[in-house]
């Protein structure tokens, strides 16, 4: 025998994984079309840049979009995967959950700007998750 097969319990985050990381891919897109669009018009300071820079933008937009909402679905899902061991503990689960899921960030000085704006939906979603839901009791 490998062992005693997992309750119901253990089986319910698997079960939960594919709605946490659905709503990091919400959130962190969303918020990556934002700073895409804000790095745009950063750009874009004439109105002769105007027409060269409008397929500028939207490949960055793309581009925010993308590695935000990756980054985002990843912390959500490692969050949801650690969850049950770690339940009792939730400054470890966002501390693990935080650095793995910023570690390509990290590791790569091209996307180290978006560090901040990874930092504050995790913020966001920490004062949600734990502070926000003891104050409405």
């Amino acid at each position: 025998r490998h062992g005693k097969p997992l309750s119901r319990k253990k089986w319910e985050v698997f079960e939960e994984l594919p709605r946490y990381a659905a709503f990091g891919v919400i959130c962190g897109s969303m918020t990556g079309l934002t700073i895409g669009a804000v790095d745009s018009f950063r750009q874009v300071r004439s109105p002769e840049g105007f027409q060269r820079a409008s397929a500028v933008a939207f490949s960055e937009m793309a581009r925010s979009a993308i590695l935000m909402a990756s980054f985002f679905a990843g912390y959500q899902s490692v969050k949801c995967v650690l969850q049950q061991p770690l339940r009792d503990d939730p400054q470890v689960l966002v501390g693990t959950a935080t650095t793995v899921a910023l570690a390509p960030f990290a590791v790569m000085p091209s996307l180290r700007r978006l560090i901040p704006y990874a930092a504050t939906l995790i913020a966001v979603d920490v004062y949600h998750s734990y502070w926000g839901s003891n104050r409405r009791r």
